[in-house]
């Protein structure tokens, strides 16, 4: 092995690992999905929450509120988002894995990669235009998913709400 080849691999393990979480899903009545997905998989499921998006990117700049709840499972978690809009949750992508979630450490160098590799850019969502996103949602990727990268620093508030089925401040 030469010494290039020796630091690649000690680089490559010594990066930190992306972690799967959970799997995204659209769904037309955000209600009758947490029922039926709690009486077929006989699973609870949290509250469902309201997230203000100061700003998402997706067809277009704007501001957004996304409604979700998790299975209050273990990973990898049921993350069912009420449809809405015209964007990336739009109900023309409800019924289906809409995306595989995956935490990211380094949102600002993730987004730069992708670039790099010419993957194709669905969403991002923002506190601000001007700050790295909070969350990445890729175009369909290798066998048609898209992969979403979440902030770790939004950790804590995901593994409390599902951890109590209330996302923290919300009442």
């Amino acid at each position: 092995m030469t010494e290039a080849e020796k630091s690649a691999l000690g680089s490559a393990k010594s990066a930190p690992r992306l972690s799967y979480f959970h799997v995204g899903i659209i769904v037309p009545d955000l209600s009758a999905a947490i029922a039926h997905y709690q009486d077929v998989l006989a699973i609870r499921f949290t509250e469902p929450a309201t997230f203000r998006i100061p700003v998402m990117e997706d067809r277009y700049p704007h501001e957004a509120q996304l409604v979700a709840a998790y299975s209050m499972t273990e990973p990898p978690y049921y993350e069912l988002v009420q449809a809405a809009g015209d964007g990336i949750t739009s109900p023309k992508l409800a019924g289906n894995i809409l995306y595989y979630g995956l935490w990211e450490t380094d949102m600002a160098a993730r987004l730069e990669k992708l670039k790099q590799q010419k993957i194709g850019l669905d969403a991002l969502f923002k506190a601000d235009a001007d700050s790295p996103p909070i969350t990445i949602i890729t175009a369909p990727v290798l066998m048609g998913a898209r992969i979403e990268y979440v902030d770790v620093s939004v950790k804590p508030a995901i593994e409390e709400w599902i951890r109590t089925g209330k996302f923290p401040g919300s009442g």
